[in-house]
């Protein structure tokens, strides 16, 4: 993806990971209520939101229209063209995606191939692998067409979606995806989503009528089982009942899997309004039994009824190495620095969301100062940069995050020149597997007369809810 027009910190991509999640009854009233002129204009909006907003919180808005529109940008991640350029179309589109992000997994060894294919108009979509489980499918896609394509990161595939030769309702869903060249986008779209839970095998049927904004009839349909996946996980259902300041949450189910340990609850806010967030403490920050902080990959989505407060949600990590014998969650609450965006009526008329922000301080130093360079955070910690490594094709940061969550720390680590404008990412935050405070950053390659400044921010924006803190037991 270029991301010229669209740059966000790794904070950022994580809240993006966060799921829009309708109703039934609101699925069921969508097409009656949003007219396809709306829809568009609903789109556009955002798009222009998404690219003019560099750190914004994705609203999990009441408004079908809104609520629609918001399931196909949830989950953009940025590749540079550079790496689009190696992803091995032939292997696993999902696994190296998601290694990119640092979401490590094992997507290939339960990818079941479908390599099919339908065009319309010039375009064709592949279907090249999907993955299965009890709540989720995941799908490995490329798309081609004989003309320069653009805005695919907007597009979605669950709403075109049958499953056993029903449409799903309640569903969620991200996606991230890289522009090998103008021609091509491969992607990745994970939907979770009420499955049979009485048979082993899905039929899947897509009728896409959509791809950006190229209208036409792509139909695809093939089988994914679950049976692989579904062996090599461990179900807990903890039945932990918590009580927080704004709502009483239960913990109802932990899945732990080789591609991912996912948290799911449910609970009851104690205020009936028409805020975008499920509760305030939406954003779990999660360690295992040792202490090292489980990693991210997307926190707070889900859906809540607005006249009763009624709320379900997912906290969704990567997968674990080995078992812990408990996982320790930090509630925490992110006020986002920046967001909004407009809700359409019946007849079409624009009426603005708003919602709280607060923007953090800004903490930088120039990038010729000679390292240890240290960037406070707050009470959350400090960074410490140990080495800024400028080569031809890339500029790699080295540094260790010290405070109450190094992983969450690290992901706000940005270079800007002069001007302002942040330099592209070519690799993001990795940690090191044999220290958890350690990380490396890689950045496109900065130009030798140029000025730059690394920065963070103080974090002011972000309530960790120590006194929160409780364990799941695992085993």
């Amino acid at each position: 993806m270029k991301s010229k027009n669209f740059k966000l910190e790794e904070k950022d991509i994580y809240k993006l990971f966060n799921y829009v999640k309708m109703d039934e009854k609101e699925a069921n009233d969508f097409k009656e209520d949003v007219s396809e002129s709306q829809k568009e204009k609903i789109k556009k909006n955002l798009n222009k939101r998404i690219k003019r907003n560099r750190r914004f919180k994705v609203i999990k808005y009441s408004s079908v229209a809104a609520a629609a529109a918001l399931v196909f940008i949830i989950g953009i991640g940025t590749v540079s063209p550079a790496f689009a350029k190696n992803i091995p179309i032939l292997n696993s589109i999902t696994q190296t995606l998601n290694d990119k992000f640092g979401f490590n997994g094992d997507y290939a060894k339960y990818s079941q191939s479908v390599n099919r294919s339908a065009s319309y108009g010039g375009v064709t979509i592949t279907i090249n692998e999907v993955l299965a489980d009890d709540s989720k499918v995941i799908l490995g896609y490329t798309i081609k067409s004989k003309k320069k394509i653009n805005d695919l990161e907007v597009s979605g595939f669950s709403r075109f979606l049958k499953i056993n030769g029903k449409m799903l309702s309640g569903s969620n869903g991200s996606s991230t995806g890289s522009y090998e060249n103008d021609n091509t986008y491969v992607g990745t779209e994970e939907i979770h989503t009420k499955l049979p839970q009485d048979t082993e095998n899905y039929n899947i049927a897509l009728k896409v009528e959509e791809i950006g904004n190229i209208k036409g009839h792509w139909n695809i349909a093939f089988t994914a089982s679950k049976r692989e996946l579904v062996k090599a996980s461990k179900v807990i259902k903890p039945n932990l009942k918590l009580k927080f300041p704004d709502s009483n949450i239960s913990v109802d189910k932990v899945t732990l899997s080789p591609i991912d340990t996912s948290i799911d609850l449910s609970g009851k806010s104690k205020y009936k309004d028409s805020s975008s967030e499920l509760c305030k403490y939406d954003y779990w920050i999660a360690f295992d039994d040792r202490g090292i902080e489980l990693i991210p990959k997307g926190l707070g989505g889900g859906s809540r009824d607005l006249k009763t407060g009624i709320f379900t949600s997912e906290m969704d990590y990567v997968s674990l190495k080995k078992l812990p014998k408990y996982i320790t969650i930090v509630p925490c609450r992110i006020i986002p620095s920046a967001g909004g965006g407009v809700q359409l009526s019946k007849n079409g008329k624009e009426t603005p969301i708003k919602i709280k922000t607060k923007k953090p301080k800004e903490v930088s130093q120039s990038t010729d100062v000679a390292c240890p360079i240290e960037l406070k955070q707050g009470s959350m910690g400090k960074i410490i940069i140990n080495e800024i490594e400028k080569e031809k094709d890339k500029t790699i940061v080295k540094y260790t995050a010290e405070g109450k969550a190094p992983y969450f720390q690290a992901q706000d680590i940005l270079i800007k020149d002069s001007k302002g404008n942040d330099i592209d990412i070519k690799d993001y935050v990795k940690r090191s597997d044999k220290n958890p405070n350690e990380f490396t950053k890689v950045f496109e390659a900065l130009k030798p007369n140029e000025k730059y400044v690394i920065y963070t921010n103080d974090f002011s924006n972000v309530e960790f809810r120590d006194d929160l803190k409780f364990n799941i037991k695992i085993k």
